[in-house]
This record gives structure tokens, sequence and C-alpha cells, in this order.
């Protein structure tokens, strides 16, 4: 008897956030947007930028849901990444499925912020030219932190990204010094909610 009554009671409850939600702006919605991989030296990346614009850029496009209450809501997001990093043999290329999951505050009604972690899974790459021994990490994990700025529907976002397992490339080679590569990005995004 106790279980279809505590049942009831968080069906109830969860009905009513999902009412107050939507009244204060959840629902489903479309993103998509350009990123830039970078090694951490932001400055010499910066100045690649002018010489080869597309040598580290890749693009992503998804889905989100957010779910708002007041100024605070969580955003969980489904999105495919298409990624590259230039160096000096070749590109590095990455096609993966992102899931953050980000925590936000709304500030004067327009402007976020957001956070949270990311989990990336791999569904094709060529870092087996690189490695020095084949990886075979598919799930990775990260965290993204940014900015958002909101007219209504339409969103725009600037989001940091880093992947915090070690991608062990033969750095040696590809960029004359030896340490563990994780891969970092920035992201300008584009979205629409419904």
């Amino acid at each position: 008897m106790k279980s279809p009554i505590t049942f009831l009671f968080l069906l109830c409850f969860l009905v009513a956030l999902q009412a107050n939600a939507q009244h204060k702006g959840s629902g489903f919605g479309l993103k998509g947007g350009l990123s830039y991989n970078t090694s951490g030296k932001y400055f010499k990346d910066a100045g690649s930028i002018w010489k080869d614009p597309g040598s580290s850029a890749g693009y992503q496009i998804g889905a989100f849901y957010k779910l708002a209450s007041y100024d605070i809501f969580l955003r969980p997001e489904l999105v495919y990444t298409h990624s590259k990093f230039d160096t000096g043999l070749g590109a590095i290329k990455t096609n993966r499925l992102d899931a953050p999951v980000m925590v936000g505050l709304h500030l004067f009604k327009i402007f976020s912020i957001v956070g949270g972690p990311s989990f990336h899974y791999i569904l094709d790459d060529n870092y087996d030219d690189f490695f020095d021994s084949p990886s075979n990490k598919d799930v990775l994990f990260g965290y993204q932190f940014g900015l958002g700025i909101n007219f209504g529907p339409v969103g725009l976002d600037l989001r940091y990204e880093r992947v915090m397992n070690d991608q062990k490339l033969n750095l040696d080679q590809v960029l004359k010094r030896k340490d563990d590569f994780r891969s970092e990005q920035v992201v300008l995004g584009l979205s629409y909610q419904f």
C-alpha cells in the first residue's frame, strides 16, 4: 500500500515540476556550432589561425533538453562533433558523440553561465597514426564551461572544453616535445529552443 502512494506522490511532484519548468523556459532544442582545437598555447595558436584558419577547425550539431526553474537550469545535450588538430606530420581527425550535462544560471534575463561534465564516445579517429601504441579508449571524460547570450528562443554561447583522459601521442614526432596531449577546444555555438 505504501508503494503506490509513494509512486503517486512522486508522479504528482514530477508533473508539477515539469509544469513549473515549462513556464520558466524548459523545452527541447537544436544546436550547432564551430569549434577550434588548441594545443593549450593560445597566443601561438591565435597566430596560426591567421595563417591557415581551417587547420584546426571543426563543427558540432545536435540536440538538447533544457529543464529550467527560475534562474537555474539543467541542460543535457547529445552532440555529434567532428574535430581536427593540425600537426607537422598531418591532421589528427576525430568523429565522436558528446554528451555534456550543463548546469547553468541565467543573469539579467539574457546572459547565462554554464558548466558541467562532458562524456565523449569516439566513433572514428586516426590516432593510430600518431600513438606510440594503439589506444582502446572509446569513452573519454571531460568538462565544459562558458558564457551565453539568449534572445528569446535563440542562443549564442562560447564554451571551453577539455578532455581529462590522456591521449598519449608520440609528441616527440608530432610537436617536437614529450608530454601527454589532452584535447582542448573552444566552441562557438548557436541554438534554437522550441
